[in-house]
């Protein structure tokens, strides 16, 4: 694999921020200006880091046997200030307490780990056990979750359209998805390889709340960041992988603009090349192959998701027929061509990605 790259994530799309930043609410348009203008800051820093040779230096004491295969966790909490990680206000094994924000943190932290653990034998974003730090209460009213690389770091919202960014834990398995791509499959994060790297979070993003409420795919809602919506806006959620382009249509948020197949492709020069809109595409082809299949969708599904991302094939520069390909592989290699290797090549052909 080539030398890691940490990017820095947002589960907000600056296309979405770039809306709110022109309502004629001065309370919206100001926090959503401000929540641009940090997320630049912290973008601009992290290439700085990367161009001077940084690497990601989440910190660990030496591991005893005895701590494989469990998490470690740290919550932080910023008290409104923008300096990370913060102040630390809870670490692993310690009792929940009286602010909720902190204690969803850490319970979604926990839920991704387990996840990972459970499902696919993996201890945490790296294999090795890495510590999972988070910092809450970022900013005044920060309008945003995100991954900077090394952390994770939620916002509590505005009130008027987002409301606390640890209400939803698909929001958090989905930042930490992030770590768990920058340590297996490292994709650029531009064009269609970061409309993948967008969409691996999604997707594990809602297999970690599935598999928190111990639903099948039929049950699930398969919508990201379900609950973070105040109540006056029109919407449900951020992004729908059942039905993309449907999430949100509201006169200040404005309209959900993902695809679900190729046919509606967006060409921009937004957000790295519409790296949170195209993501649609592939997030569609994965609710088809869970629907199709039935049953647990971080099971089969998953598992063959989870293969290519770990796999080491899956190059940093990947389009969506690359990692369509590759799927078909991986689906063969572990289940043979039974109903799973039809289920993926159905699913990709149904979005309009070829897979020969």
């Amino acid at each position: 694999m080539d030398a890691i790259t940490p990017v820095f994530c947002t589960i907000v799309p600056p296309h979405v921020l770039d809306k709110l930043s022109q309502a004629d609410n001065p309370d919206v348009s100001g926090t959503a200006r401000r929540t641009l203008e940090a997320d630049a800051a912290r973008r601009t820093r992290r290439q700085l880091l990367m161009a001077s040779g940084a690497r990601p230096t989440t910190a660990r004491a030496e591991r005893s046997p005895e701590a494989a295969g469990k998490p470690d966790r740290t919550i932080h909490d910023c008290e409104h200030g923008t300096t990370l990680p913060g102040k630390k206000v809870r670490s692993e094994g310690q009792e929940a307490g009286r602010d909720a924000t902190v204690n969803r943190a850490y319970s979604g932290l926990g839920a991704t780990f387990e996840l990972l653990l459970t499902a696919y034998g993996r201890d945490s974003l790296d294999g090795a056990g890495l510590p999972l730090v988070a910092s809450v209460h970022y900013d005044e009213k920060y309008g945003n979750a995100f991954w900077d690389g090394e952390q994770m770091v939620f916002g509590d919202g505005d009130g008027e359209i987002f409301l606390d960014f640890t209400l939803p834990v698909d929001v958090i398995g989905h930042e930490l998805t992030h770590g768990l791509t920058q340590y297996t499959a490292n994709l650029s994060y531009s064009g269609q390889s970061g409309a993948l790297n967008e969409s691996m979070s999604d997707v594990f993003g809602s297999l970690v709340k599935q598999y928190t409420l111990d639903q099948t795919a039929e049950q699930a809602d398969w919508l990201i960041g379900e609950g973070l919506l105040a109540a006056g806006v029109t919407g449900v959620a951020l992004r729908s992988m059942k039905a993309p382009g449907t999430a949100y249509d509201d006169d200040v948020l404005g309209k959900d603009p993902q695809p679900g197949t190729m046919e509606d492709y967006v060409r921009t020069n937004q957000d790295n090349g519409g790296v949170h809109i195209n993501s649609g595409i592939p997030n569609h082809a994965f609710y088809l192959l869970a629907e199709r299949l039935g049953g647990k969708a971080w099971e089969r599904a998953g598992q063959i998701w989870f293969d290519v991302l770990t796999g080491g094939e899956l190059a940093v520069d990947a389009d969506f027929a690359d990692f369509a390909r590759l799927t078909l592989a991986a689906a063969r290699s572990r289940y043979g061509s039974g109903e799973e290797l039809e289920a993926v090549t159905k699913a990709w052909s149904q979005v309009g990605v070829p897979t020969t």
